[in-house]
């Protein structure tokens, strides 16, 4: 169980337990899952999915991870060995309760700060800063985030020149509940992040 798997937005937590059911079955291996939730009544029906999926030992907390980051080691954030997240697409009240420009965890630092209006690079740097130094991270959100410009297109920029982004996967449109638009999964890879020259790109559209 020393491989720790984190959703920041874990919902009912059906992708923490997609992801550890796929570890059992692939490398036979039971990974200890964590989740953060915004709403209370949602939280407790992941920890309750938890349990009835034999993973009672999962901690799942309620809190707005933005603004109130529950997972800590001391003062910093805690890192886990894989972070996987379905955020809300185009959160525009992502900075509620946080003030992105003097952030106590430096998510943003080097990166730049997200626009107001659009919060999906703000959960994908928060993830980013919440893998190990060899984590792997997956991350689904709007298509628009390949290509919209001005601050998304600085942190895009500088995500591509720090060499964290293994593969970014093209998504079809209609295929999440509650939203039509077309999405892709970034994945984010700290280890040999470095030596990295170029992305494996995907379109399955």
């Amino acid at each position: 169980n020393d491989t720790t798997v984190y959703d920041p937005t874990c919902g009912s937590g059906s992708l923490l337990l997609k992801i550890g059911d796929e570890a059992k079955r692939g490398k036979g291996v039971k990974v200890t899952l964590y989740g953060q939730e915004k709403d209370n009544a949602t939280a407790g029906l992941a920890r309750m999915n938890m349990i009835l999926h034999d993973y009672a030992t999962a901690e799942v907390k309620q809190g707005n991870t933005l603004a109130n980051p529950l997972f800590k080691d001391a003062e910093a954030l805690k890192t886990f060995d894989y972070v996987v997240a379905n955020p809300p697409f185009s959160d525009k009240r992502w900075s509620t309760g946080l003030t992105p420009d003097a952030d106590p965890y430096g998510r943003f630092d080097g990166y730049g700060i997200p626009p107001g209006k659009q919060g999906d690079y703000a959960y994908l740097l928060h993830i980013l800063r919440s893998i190990k130094s060899t984590g792997k991270g997956a991350v689904i959100l709007p298509h628009g985030v390949l290509f919209r410009g001005n601050a998304e297109g600085a942190i895009r920029k500088n995500l591509i020149q720090r060499g964290v982004i293994k593969a970014i996967i093209g998504l079809p449109a209609n295929l999440f509940y509650g939203t039509g638009i077309p999405a892709c999964i970034i994945v984010l890879d700290k280890e040999g992040a470095n030596a990295r020259k170029g992305i494996f790109m995907v379109d399955a559209s």
